[in-house]
């Protein structure tokens, strides 16, 4: 980036939606001039040709030369549909471990074979399936003694399945190498053993199979090979998080899969991509499970099988239905994919003792999930989900530049571009403070906000959600004092926190962690509903 161009383009095309952005160096920085997200499959040089259009309608002193426009610099990443995968081992543990590498690597699981579970016809028939990518067998290096009597059996049955298909490759992880000479050496891959690792901690195993997916990435718009849009924004985040100096966390979602990555000023702390984090899962079209855990966070009255067919058609159709209750509901299917992302989310303690999951600095939210609802609303949606004691500044990627300025091989290049962007690349949400703990009482406890010289004081109500004005940039410190103590990570009678405001000011959060809802599903709707609804300036129906 130092030698090229002064205007350049990102793309970061989904497999619903297309987002472009026009950046160019104003007054000595570079800013973000325009974006725009499409339906994907539409023409991408109108897209970017309209991008330059706008700009030259409102400000064209900011484009000198714009001519030329299809020669600049673009900065290109892809999301892609998750791959299939069958998994073999020879025990149930080693099956598991594998089953957690490949699950949160972003691999939708097509089947499970183990000698315990799976006889040969069985296994045979999962092994045959037209639309599989991969084979993983795991092993331990070395075999364990109940791994070695069955493993030269269990890589017969995989070389006896396989054997004739060129299309599939087979990954070996650890001690299942020993099989190499029964496959054809060209659609083999070594890998290491499964170790069991808590889900979100980066793996060996795990990083190699992230890689094996993104190479079933299709070229990108210039024939070149594309770069994996999950990975980019794994990287921005990681940036982020040494620019800042600060705890960053990260979260997409999209109708593919969802990720979330979460990062120190020392580096990558933990990840995660899972084929069960998208808006709508795959298998929601048959399967009304997956169309209920949509329904549970949704507060959109109806009938509920008309509300099932809209679930479906989200899937189908993301970009459709995206206004009045479509919106809401689509923001419900948001907070569905969170709360699974969530569940799969573990992490060992830090080296000082600390839990590893407590809350972050920083939370930034990405993906077209977030697109049609206000901002308060994607504030509470994240708040609902993805719960931690603590304080923590919420932003979004509106634009998805994460994606594609993380694809820039220097990090010197990434980071200088970050720091340029920060405002106009994310936009501030605002803070939030997870109280947990707060007793029932007469006076629970007392919230005070300083800032600017003024200081504004309210009693805090244990089990609710109370906001509090404070404008985008604007810094503010917050003093908790309660009569038992409260939980921000550490239990205390008194807490100061340090926050900054942003579109949905300051969001004091007493209910409970995780989050309770009502098993009914009409009180629960009545409640998310009254949770929602002064966040959404307009409900049209």
């Amino acid at each position: 980036m130092t030698d090229g161009p002064l205007a350049f383009f990102t793309l970061d095309r989904g497999t619903a939606t297309t987002a472009a952005s026009l950046l160019a160096r104003v007054e000595g920085r570079f800013r973000l001039l325009a974006s725009l997200a499409v339906p994907t499959g539409m023409d991408v040089e109108s897209l970017l040709g309209s991008l330059v259009e706008t700009v030259r309608g409102a400000a064209p002193e900011l484009l000198d030369g714009a001519d030329d426009w299809r020669e600049w610099a673009r900065l290109e990443c892809l999301t892609h549909a998750p791959g299939r995968i069958v998994l073999a081992a020879v025990t149930e543990r080693r099956l598991a471990a594998l089953e957690t590498a490949a699950a949160n690597a972003g691999w939708e699981i097509a089947g499970r074979i183990s000698p315990e579970r799976t006889d040969a016809l069985d296994a045979s028939t999962l092994l045959l399936q037209p639309d599989l990518d991969l084979v993983a067998v795991a092993a331990g290096d070395p075999p364990a003694v109940d791994e070695r009597e069955r493993l030269s059996d269990l890589g017969a049955l995989v070389a006896a399945a396989i054997g004739e298909r060129d299309d599939l490759l087979c990954l070996l992880a650890g001690g299942a190498a020993s099989l190499t000479d029964l496959l054809p050496a060209q659609r083999v891959l070594l890998g290491p053993a499964p170790d069991g690792r808590p889900a979100a901690e980066p793996s060996p195993l795990g990083e190699l199979l992230e890689q094996v997916a993104a190479r079933r990435l299709p070229p990108g718009l210039d024939g070149a090979p594309s770069s994996d849009g999950r990975q980019g924004f794994a990287h921005s985040v990681v940036s982020l998080a040494a620019l800042l100096e600060r705890r960053v966390e990260g979260v997409d979602v999209g109708r593919s899969g969802g990720m979330r990555v979460l990062a120190t000023a020392d580096g990558l702390r933990a990840r995660l991509v899972r084929a069960d984090g998208a808006l709508v899962p795959d298998g929601a079209p048959d399967d009304d499970h997956h169309v209920d855990d949509v329904l549970r966070w949704s507060p959109v009255p109806g009938d509920l099988s008309a509300l099932r067919d809209r679930v479906r058609n989200l899937r189908l159709a993301p970009w459709r239905d995206a206004s009045g209750d479509g919106a809401r509901l689509r923001l419900a299917a948001a907070r569905a994919a969170l709360a699974r992302l969530d569940a799969a989310w573990q992490l060992a303690d830090e080296a000082d003792g600390r839990p590893g999951d407590k809350a972050a600095d920083v939370l930034i939210a990405s993906g077209g999930a977030f697109d049609v609802a206000p901002p308060p609303a994607v504030g509470l949606a994240l708040v609902d989900t993805l719960r931690r004691p603590g304080g923590i500044g919420l932003y979004h990627d509106h634009a998805r530049l994460l994606g594609p300025l993380g694809t820039l091989a220097s990090e010197r290049d990434r980071r200088r571009l970050l720091a340029d962007l920060l405002e106009d690349a994310l936009v501030p949400l605002g803070s939030a403070v997870v109280a947990a703990g707060l007793r029932q009482g007469r006076h629970a406890g007392t919230l005070r906000v300083s800032s600017d010289g003024s200081t504004s004081e309210l009693e805090l109500v244990p089990g609710a959600i109370q906001l509090i004005d404070l404008p985008p940039g604007l810094a503010a410190t917050v003093e908790l004092e309660t009569r038992e103590g409260v939980w921000l990570g550490v239990r205390a009678r008194r807490i100061a926190l340090h926050v900054v405001g942003g579109l949905c000011g300051l969001l004091v959060d007493t209910r409970d962690v995780p989050l309770r809802l009502p098993e009914r599903a009409e009180r629960r709707r009545e409640l998310l509903d009254a949770w929602q609804r002064p966040l959404w300036p307009v409900i049209d129906g």
